[in-house]
């Protein structure tokens, strides 16, 4: 049985109690952080530790100075060593207000759950087959400075998975309010079209992605020109390549839009530069 950190103490997970995170199952008062793991170590921390910051100080999360960088770290490595994941894996964490009280909480502090969950590969793998896609149209995502952040109310990803599964796709898209194309239901989505990659703006509503920033690099060193702007369903009708983004899958290519098939050459490279970049640098 995986152990788990709950606020600093190392318990079996069916010793958590539901009264210590009972907030943020009444309210979604929380956020959670994804990170991937290879070769038994975290990816791009730095950039996970900076979007955990933003979270905490927007939703007005009070942390002591002592949750710092290092001390978030140190947790990470003792439970990854713990539950022996040295190769592929991930790591979940949840953050939410501490005590009880109703929509006025009772108190700010900090409570966190850290998760370890291995995966069967190491590094990053390119899907094989690509992915069906549909626009998930019933709800759209609002526009406003929660929107870049994985908070604890999840429900228009969760219908928008729920969407894909009942109609046999393998993922959804996602509109805000505007009726623009903003993302996947678990990825940042990129288009490929005459040499130069189209991706929504952050100021469109779509998740601050880790692996969105990543994907912004590789692109650069491979002299590719990023288009931030709004996305519609007539760009995706005339794309070369979809590709969506997300930390724990890296990319993945999508195969078919209605009728529209489409390729994955830019897929594989990104894919393969990757992997390059966490060996050169010695992860």
């Amino acid at each position: 049985m995986n152990k788990i950190i709950f606020n600093g103490k190392i318990l079996k997970e069916e010793n958590l109690m539901f009264n210590q995170f009972k907030r943020a199952v009444n309210f979604g008062d929380g956020f959670f952080e994804t990170i991937r793991v290879i070769n038994g170590k975290e990816m791009f921390f730095e950039d996970h530790f900076n979007r955990i910051k933003s979270g905490l100080n927007f939703l007005k999360i009070d942390y002591p100075n002592s949750f710092n960088f290092n001390f978030l770290k140190q947790e990470i490595h003792s439970l990854l060593e713990i539950n022996n994941i040295d190769a592929g894996g991930k790591i979940k964490i949840y953050f939410f207000r501490s005590g009880l009280g109703t929509y006025k909480p009772l108190s700010n502090e900090i409570s966190y759950v850290i998760e370890t969950i291995r995966l069967n590969s190491n590094f990053y793998e390119l899907n094989k087959k690509g992915y069906l896609v549909s626009i998930f149209n019933e709800y759209k995502k609002q526009i406003n400075n929660l929107s870049s952040f994985k908070t604890s109310n999840s429900l228009l990803y969760i219908l928008a998975s729920l969407f894909a599964e009942q109609n046999n796709f393998n993922d959804s898209l996602i509109l805000n309010e505007n009726n623009f194309i903003i993302e996947s239901s678990n990825s940042n989505i990129f288009l490929l079209h005459n040499q130069k990659i189209i991706t929504p703006p952050l100021t469109s509503g779509c998740i601050k992605g880790i692996m969105r920033n990543v994907i912004f690099n590789l692109l650069k060193e491979l002299n590719i020109e990023i288009l931030e702007r709004n996305i519609t369903e007539r760009d995706l009708e005339i794309s070369d390549e979809i590709i969506l983004t997300n930390v724990v899958n890296g990319i993945s290519w999508v195969g078919g839009y209605k009728q529209i098939r489409y390729y994955n050459n830019l897929s594989k490279k990104l894919t393969k530069k990757l992997n390059q970049n966490l060996v050169v640098n010695r992860i």
